[in-house]
């Protein structure tokens, strides 16, 4: 097992309000001539996500790395209704003209098992997966190296916000 390490820069502390953010769509440049049929890009979006540091400028230096990476623009977003993170998220796919696919967990009914099988129903519809692991519980890192394994493309962010791709 290793760890393919992106580059990425350090998010400063201070974010200038005159800083310009290029749009994914920038940062993909004009499509080549020769186009590959490869499969549509569902992106998967899980972990621990209610963070105080995560805001619209370092949800964007996460998205844009991860979709550079692919080299294409993910046609749904399968995410959590839970945590501000989600609603961060969904704020920046509207804005990229990405369809989104908020999945509710009906705790009332299913109670803790919920979230268990909302991040299930994630996990099987999407092709690629996205985690935000969180510092207190090692949950989503390891549900991230068992998806690794069976060949989907998994990325983790941590509260170091350092984007690592896995690779088995």
């Amino acid at each position: 097992m290793r760890r393919l390490w992106l580059k990425s820069e350090k998010v400063p502390s201070v974010i200038k309000v005159t800083m310009e953010h290029k749009s994914t769509f920038e940062l993909l440049g004009e499509p080549s001539e020769q186009e590959v049929e490869c499969k549509e890009l569902v992106l998967g979006v899980l972990g621990s996500s209610s963070a105080a540091y995560w805001n619209r400028e370092t949800i964007t230096d996460i998205m844009n790395p991860v979709i550079g990476d692919q080299d294409k623009i993910p046609s749904l977003l399968h995410i959590p209704t839970d945590g501000a993170t989600s609603l961060l998220i969904q704020i920046w796919a509207e804005r990229q003209a990405i369809k989104c696919a908020p999945i509710n967990a009906d705790w009332v009914r299913l109670g803790r098992r919920a979230r268990a099988l909302r991040d299930a129903r994630i996990i099987k519809e999407s092709t690629h997966l996205i985690f935000f692991v969180g510092s207190r519980s090692d949950y989503y890192e390891k549900i991230a190296i068992r998806e690794a394994k069976k060949g989907k493309t998994v990325y983790t962010i941590g509260a170091d916000r350092e984007l690592v791709k896995w690779v088995l």
